[in-house]
């Protein structure tokens, strides 16, 4: 049978399910929407809910497992975090202080929910850390629910279970960068699409324009980044007439903007004083957005906070998705993703133009397409931990794909061809990127091909009578589950040995964090791995060396050089500052308003983590944004507000401007009661 004959009765399996009839619930049934929730719907086999319930608990365990471990993770996050659960208007502002000198570079809606969890818990690392992991197990559940409306329950199991098993995805459901709500955000919007795309109702769309400005207020730029997938998906299957599906696409836009511009627009029209905007040029959040964290990174000329085109990704191109920083990362599934989205889009070619199968495919195809084309040609900052923002997309094309890939193999040699080399792909990916940290499970470099040989050959029995096939069809499954996500698994599974880095998160075995994987592409001077070596060492094309005379002996891998995962007692020009210099500012600090001024967060984060005190960070998170000018530092010196300055013995870090070093040096004295570690502390207006 060709794959033309599957147009004719066995066909339903591959078009998406009838919708579920549900039954009216008797007025007295007080338990029912309890029963619901455990049964499921009243068309699902029995199996669809427990076999949910353990995916859900398998990403539980995932994010929550140990979780502490990873300490205050991204301490630039952190810091904020603590001011905001200190400061409301530090809350509201994302400011990186209490004092709210200075915001940190992203939108605050992620350190919102942190800031509020460290309010009702107290601040620590698992009451920072509980919201984006619980955003992580919401994100998966969720991506359940907007496959299986278009596929099934089966393809939505293994839609979640992908996402489940994504390394990346469980590495950012682990540490305090905004990331995992962003990806809860998209999925979201995803699901109120196909929604809309099965009500025609105009609520829908307006309420995934206001989840996709949400996921605005999370990174900016990058939460629109899936608008295009979300409006092409209803423009070719929503049920109303075009151009009423060009107006409801209008008023979602609309709702998206107003969203996005929301807090922008605060901050622009706030009556009182407010912070300067980290990241940006002139202190406005308007470029912030255009700027740092928006177009500037495409083209490399960010400006603002780092700039340069710094990269832990790689050099841009066509591969990027599959090299040495990358791959272990994302690219399990690519393969399984690509072919099942052209099946997918073969297959319901001769669909209604209203069907939701195809309506998904071109939705989570264009989510994937987007985001690789822009993360594969970015030449600005770009952290391999930026794909979390596809894994969804892959993951449910992946879901689907196994599912009607399955199908059509049971109806056609063709299907069964196609089947057959895309677990064959899969597999020599998986144990290509296994290889790539040669001691790290190297039985499974053995084990993963040779289950897909079993698989392939079983799944003969997806051709043969069913009496005869039937265990076979059961060896093919297991084999083939086996050889699809026995290395993403595996990857998953080290985040939990292993304290992660916030400051550029990467899944897998430590060995992935030190350095020294190699493989497909290499980073920028054919370096392999993480762009450098391993702890202690300078990342080739990372963030900016820290100022000259940092302490020595700590690792690059965090804030301050201090390794992630450690509860820092603060920052001393890159190293650790001592509890007796700590003390010696506190107690003499006196009516001052900030404890202590500092180049950088690099330097200051670890100081407001342990005393909770407002911190002047001078040039905001690495030292190059333009503030405070020495104007503006003489100012608040002269009104008492600053007392103490830590100037280290290279200036400003980053390669900015000695100006302010000169101006202390001149104008302050010295403090010999205490002795840093690097660089030294003046005391000015005394």
């Amino acid at each position: 049978m060709s794959d033309q004959g599957i147009q004719l009765p066995p066909p339903p399996a591959l078009r998406a399910p009838a919708p579920a009839q549900r039954l009216p619930r008797r007025a007295d049934d007080r338990t029912g929407w309890l029963r619901g929730v455990v049964r499921g719907r009243e068309t699902d086999a029995a199996w669809v809910r427990p076999a949910l319930g353990a995916v859900l608990l398998l990403a539980a365990v995932l994010c929550l497992w140990d979780l502490s471990r990873n300490g205050m993770s991204n301490q630039y996050y952190a810091a904020a975090v603590k001011s905001g659960s200190e400061s409301w208007k530090a809350w509201f502002f994302g400011s990186l202080d209490p004092g709210s000198f200075i915001t940190v570079d992203k939108p605050p809606l992620a350190l919102w929910l942190m800031g509020l969890s460290a309010r009702v818990f107290g601040f620590s690392s698992f009451s920072m850390l509980l919201p984006e992991a619980l955003c992580t197990i919401a994100a998966v559940g969720l991506l359940y629910a907007t496959v299986r409306r278009a596929f099934g329950p089966a393809a939505g199991l293994c839609a979640a279970a992908a996402l489940a098993l994504t390394p990346i995805t469980i590495a950012i459901g682990r540490v305090n960068n905004p990331d995992a709500l962003l990806v809860l955000l998209l999925v979201a919007s995803a699901y109120f699409v196909q929604r809309a795309i099965e009500s025609g109702r105009t609520k829908h769309l307006v309420w995934a324009g206001v989840v996709v400005g949400l996921a605005f207020m999370t990174k900016m730029l990058q939460g629109w980044m899936i608008a295009p997938a979300l409006g092409a998906a209803y423009l070719l299957a929503g049920p109303p007439q075009l151009w009423t599906r060009v107006r409801q696409l209008a008023l979602a836009g609309v709702a998206m903007v107003a969203v996005s511009a929301a807090w922008p627009l605060a901050v622009t029209l706030w009556p009182g004083s407010t912070p300067y905007i980290g990241g940006s040029t002139d202190g406005s959040a308007w470029n912030l957005i255009f700027g740092y964290n928006g177009f500037g990174r495409l083209t490399g000329n960010e400006g603002g906070a780092v700039g340069g085109g710094a990269s832990f990704g790689g050099v841009a191109g066509l591969w990027r998705m599959f090299n040495a920083e990358v791959g272990g990362q994302i690219a399990w599934l690519l393969p399984l993703a690509g072919v099942s989205l052209v099946a997918g889009l073969w297959l319901t070619r001769r669909a209604p133009r209203t069907d939701r199968a195809r309506a998904a495919w071109v939705l989570f195809g264009l989510w994937a397409v987007v985001h690789i084309a822009v993360f594969s040609s970015q030449k600005g900052i770009f952290h391999p931990y930026y794909v979390s923002a596809l894994a969804p997309a892959v993951a449910a094309l992946s879901g689907a794909g196994v599912v009607v890939l399955w199908r059509w193999a049971r109806a056609s040699w063709v299907g069964w061809a196609v089947l057959a080399a895309t677990v064959a792909g899969t597999a020599w990916l998986s144990v290509d990127l296994l290889g790539r940290t040669a001691t790290f499970t190297p039985c499974l470099r053995v084990a993963v091909p040779a289950a897909a040989a079993v698989a392939i050959v079983a799944s003969h029995g997806l051709r043969a009578p069913r009496r005869l096939g039937r265990r076979a069809l059961l060896i093919a499954a297991v084999a083939g589950a086996f050889a699809l996500t026995a290395g993403p698994t595996a990857y998953s599974v080290a985040n939990l040995g292993r304290s992660l880095n916030g400051d550029n998160v990467l899944a897998g075995p430590a060995s992935v964090g030190a350095g020294g994987i190699g493989g497909m592409g290499g980073g920028p001077g054919g370096t392999g791995g993480r762009m450098g070596g391993g702890p202690g060492q300078a990342a080739t094309g990372s963030r900016p060396t820290p100022p000259a005379g940092a302490a020595a002996g700590t690792s690059s891998g965090a804030p301050g050089g201090i390794p992630a995962g450690s509860t820092p007692r603060g920052g001393d020009a890159g190293g650790s500052l001592s509890t007796a210099v700590t003390d010696y500012l506190l107690a003499n600090q006196g009516s001052a308003k900030y404890l202590v001024a500092a180049d950088g967060s690099h330097v200051t984060a670890g100081i407001i983590l342990a005393t909770g005190q407002p911190v002047v960070t001078i040039g905001g998170f690495n030292g190059n944004d333009p503030t405070p000018t020495v104007s503006q530092l003489a100012t608040m010196v002269a009104d008492g507000e600053l007392k103490y300055i830590i100037v280290g013995s290279g200036g400003r870090p980053g390669g900015g401007s000695n100006a302010i070093t000169s101006w202390v040096q001149q104008h302050g004295t010295k403090v010999t009661a205490v002795t840093l570690s690097s660089g030294t502390l003046y005391e000015l207006g005394s």
